[in-house]
């Protein structure tokens, strides 16, 4: 049963466009990414993963917003993000050394483009029932998550998980913002028990300046947790 917060579930699928045989080479034991987008504009079309001198690629795909992507290959750890149209360079990012499996979540960047916040999905800490938290904001995210506190300093990241259930049903969750020494309140939740999912949650701030928060769900087999999926 998914969060009772916005989110969804994987998977969407990716669009498998043919390319170059060379480019769609890869090893037997590949690095494999989910992605998922803050936001998506609509006339960004179809995307790709390269290699900074361009020489490897994965098949085009479309970058999802409400859900993490079914698994994409790599060849190597240094990447680039780019839109087919005008093969036009989205991002510039590299993956940790250590791992095979990862999640990236882009998030627009100024001027333009997107910045890249990578997850490893096959490090045994991060286990089913863990939420990683992510704050693309200019204020301190409160939260309550049953009788686990969170603090989220800007720009700051977390993997954690809820505690103290009631009734071992369900937690009672609350998230706030705090600014010039106020805080608002943004949301107060109850998540069922689900030792099933990982969940993926970004506080946001729009132009105004009122922050808000998406959250995406990733169900995870009992037999894949911590385990690099082909």
């Amino acid at each position: 049963m998914p969060r009772a917060i916005l989110s969804v579930c994987l998977p969407l699928a990716i669009s498998a466009l043919s390319v170059v045989h060379a480019q769609t080479s890869s090893p037997k034991n590949p690095i494999v990414l989910r992605v998922l987008a803050e936001v998506v504009p609509e006339d960004l079309g179809p995307v790709y993963l390269s290699s900074p001198d361009g020489e490897t690629r994965t098949p085009e795909f479309d970058l999802p917003a409400n859900n993490v992507s079914e698994p994409i290959p790599v060849t190597g750890r240094p990447l680039v993000l780019k839109a087919k149209n005008k093969d036009l360079k989205l991002c510039a990012f590299t993956l940790p050394d250590a791992g095979r499996a990862f999640a990236v979540i882009f998030t627009p960047a100024k001027p333009s483009g997107y910045k890249a916040d990578v997850v490893r999905t096959d490090d045994p800490t991060f286990k089913r029932g863990d939420v990683f938290f992510l704050n693309r904001t200019e204020q301190t995210i409160l939260g309550k998550l049953g009788t686990k506190p969170l603090v989220l300093d800007p720009g700051k990241s977390v993997i954690t998980r809820p505690d103290g259930a009631t009734e071992g049903a369900y937690y009672d969750v609350a998230f706030a913002a705090r600014a010039e020494g106020k805080d608002r309140i943004l949301s107060t939740v109850r998540w069922p028990v689900d030792e099933q999912i990982r969940s993926y949650i970004f506080f946001i701030q729009d132009a105004n300046g009122r922050v808000t928060y998406r959250a995406v769900d990733e169900f995870v087999p009992p037999d894949k947790a911590g385990a690099v999926k082909p």
